[in-house]
């Protein structure tokens, strides 16, 4: 998978837009690069002692602030809080659609290429490690169903693994989507 690709695919793509009546606006990168020609999305594991989502796989991302402006500034904001990526060295191209989670949020996920390779500045009291998982990883991945014990009540999710690193909710969704937007191109 070229760079090239998900470019043209991401950036022919027509998002859909939901409004924020209820929820907190968010929003995420998803930062893709080249590491020895493979194509690969940048994650973050988030550390245990994060108020919201702790210990999960996420994009770099967060919650909206007036100052943001709109959810593209949000997201280029906390991707240079949590990981040190400047604005200047993300080439923004294009947004996926936007998502509700059952945790209240209402995430604006857009598309961005970064530099590789690249001095990370890790946030370490939000960020425990960055993942690195290959675009082929993600194409070739099947979903698993399983229960997990969330907010005091069981419940059945859709995830996928990575070194060992079980990915779900949002973030898992988020990457499926951009797998069938590439894949439909």
């Amino acid at each position: 998978m070229r760079l090239s690709r998900i470019r043209q695919s991401v950036t022919n793509y027509r998002p859909c837009k939901l409004e924020y009546t209820t929820g907190t606006r968010a929003s995420v990168m998803l930062p893709l690069f080249e590491k020895e020609d493979d194509l690969h999305i940048l994650l973050t594991k988030r550390t245990n002692g994060m108020k919201v989502h702790p210990g999960e796989i996420s994009f770099p991302g967060g919650m909206y602030e007036e100052a943001d402006a709109d959810t593209m500034k949000t997201a280029l904001r906390e991707c240079r809080e949590e990981i040190g990526v400047g604005s200047n060295d993300v080439e923004i191209v294009g947004r996926l659609d936007d998502m509700a989670t059952h945790t209240g949020f209402v995430i604006t996920p857009y598309v961005g290429i970064i530099p590789y390779p690249y001095r990370f500045k890790i946030n370490q009291k939000e960020v425990a490690y960055l993942i690195y998982l290959p675009f082929e990883h993600l194409r070739g991945s099947k979903l698993v169903r399983e229960q997990i014990e969330y907010g005091g009540k069981a419940e059945t999710i859709d995830c996928m693994y990575y070194n060992g690193e079980r990915i779900w909710g949002a973030t898992c969704r988020i990457l499926l989507k951009l797998k069938q937007i590439v894949h439909d191109e």
